[in-house]
């Protein structure tokens, strides 16, 4: 990606028309830089960050890209070499290089909250970014209130209700694993932490959030040696492996107070992202995109150098039903026509009911080498549309926009950042949303933007 880019495109270049509801600022996070002096890094997820803004009003768009200036991008390019240890590779100089978490890449999702932009990287503390420049302030700490080595994690959840934000991270501690447990209030203040032991160290990248309960499925790929790990002979990537024999837990914290209410087990899977989740009459409903066993193994290779696979990884929507008083669980196969991941809703939904799902997928269009389509799930009557973006054109994840803050669910638009192959530079595509059906207006830019992970969405 290149650095520090700022301009307008005006609504004459514009295909199609903004409509007058959209008012606010769509934002890309993603691996920005993938090598360094010619040799790529180890890993997809070891690209140094970059934030992508579209701030769209008056029926134009000011695009911003920038990297986050976090010590590893700023010290690896005055270097012009690798420095630190990153999650699929070592750093030169065997253990005393390499005895620390990898570094912060912060690179995997970005949110505004609280008056904060923040680009976050579940490996660490969050990077704040000014929204209008999206020049790096440093990094974020509540006040004090997180803790240097503390991890936060890129998947947090606002709540419709309290408007507090959500979040956990994974840590060690003498007494054992544990995932530790954050509410930031709406105005930036860091209101209550937690935390609950959990069995393992194992990669946990999202939760699910209800109106009064966090779910955290710690699925079984941890570590398979650490000693290795601490002793530098594997990197983490080599080392973290699906261990199905460990089995399978799903542990639910109330929000209230962070205390844990009841532990569930289930059959082993691997999963990186849920959908929305609610509870009804005791029970619980958490919607999941689940990968089977072949498909985590191929994920893993295939996240080691997305840049050059057949397709990226894919799975199901799958539902599990968990019941708080009885210990039951029940899972049910969702419907999607299209292999998927990314999934989204309508946020506004978030801990409530929720009757579609937005995922990027695969169509056969001969250009599988990404996410090609993005894809609309009706979970009342099992009814799937599909956008096919078009030969040698690749979406990202798709954010949900309601036309008006009372609009109806999927009364609104699907805004996806596309790279287009053909021309090598990447557009904002706005689909409405109930139909995806041709786009109501594509916003070219005169730059690509690298193939991420996470987005957002901020009303002006």
């Amino acid at each position: 990606m290149q650095d520090d880019m700022s301009y307008v495109i005006p609504a004459r270049e514009i295909d199609g028309t903004i409509p007058d509801g959209i008012r606010g600022i769509f934002l890309r996070a993603g691996p920005a830089r993938n090598e360094l002096a010619g040799q790529p890094f180890g890993h997809w997820f070891d690209g140094d960050g970059g934030v992508s803004s579209f701030r769209i009003e008056n029926g134009q768009v000011h695009y911003r890209c920038s990297f986050v200036k976090t010590p590893k991008y700023l010290d690896e390019s005055a270097a012009q070499k690798v420095v630190y240890r990153s999650y699929g590779h070592n750093a030169p100089g065997g253990f005393f290089k390499n005895f620390h978490l990898p570094a912060n890449c912060a690179n995997t999702s970005v949110v505004y909250h609280g008056g904060k932009l923040l680009a976050l990287f579940e490996g660490g503390r969050p990077w704040r970014l000014d929204l209008d420049t999206l020049q790096t302030m440093g990094e974020e700490d509540f006040d004090g209130a997180l803790r240097p080595r503390e991890t936060y994690s890129a998947h947090g959840k606002v709540h419709p209700d309290t408007g507090d934000y959500i979040n956990f991270g994974m840590a060690a501690s003498l007494t054992g694993p544990r995932v530790d447990l954050f509410r930031v209030a709406p105005d930036g203040r860091m209101a209550k932490r937690g935390s609950v032991k959990v069995d393992r160290m194992a990669f946990c990248h999202d939760n699910a959030m209800t109106k009064n309960f966090l779910i955290l499925m710690v699925m079984p790929v941890s570590f398979k040696r650490p000693l290795n790990v601490m002793l530098a002979r594997e990197t983490i990537d080599q080392n973290m492996e699906y261990q199905p024999e460990l089995g399978m837990k799903v542990y639910v914290v109330a929000l209230e107070d962070f205390s844990l209410v009841r532990t569930f087990e289930v059959d082993p899977f691997t999963f990186a992202h849920c959908s929305n989740a609610w509870e009804d009459r005791g029970e619980l409903f958490v919607d999941v995109l689940e990968l089977n066993q072949q498909q985590g193994e191929e994920a893993k290779a295939q996240y080691r150098d997305i840049f050059h696979q057949p397709f990226p990884a894919t799975g199901k929507m799958q539902r599990y039903r968990f019941n708080i008083q009885t210990g039951a669980v029940s899972p049910e196969n969702l419907p999607n026509d299209l292999p998927c991941e990314f999934p989204q809703w309508d946020w506004r939904r978030t801990g409530r009911p929720s009757r579609y799902i937005y995922t990027a997928g695969i169509c056969q269009n001969d250009t599988p080498g990404f996410y090609n389509a993005l894809q609309r799930i009706d979970l009342s009557n099992g009814e799937v549309k599909v956008f096919d973006a078009g030969c040698g054109r690749f979406v990202s994840e798709g954010i949900f926009v309601p036309r008006k803050p009372d609009s109806p669910e999927s009364d609104g638009y699907l805004l996806s950042a596309v790279y287009d192959a053909n021309t090598q530079k990447s557009e904002l595509l706005i689909l409405d949303a109930d139909s995806l059906s041709e786009p109501i207006a594509t916003v070219r830019l005169r730059n690509h933007i690298p193939h991420g992970f996470h987005g957002g969405w901020s009303p002006l």
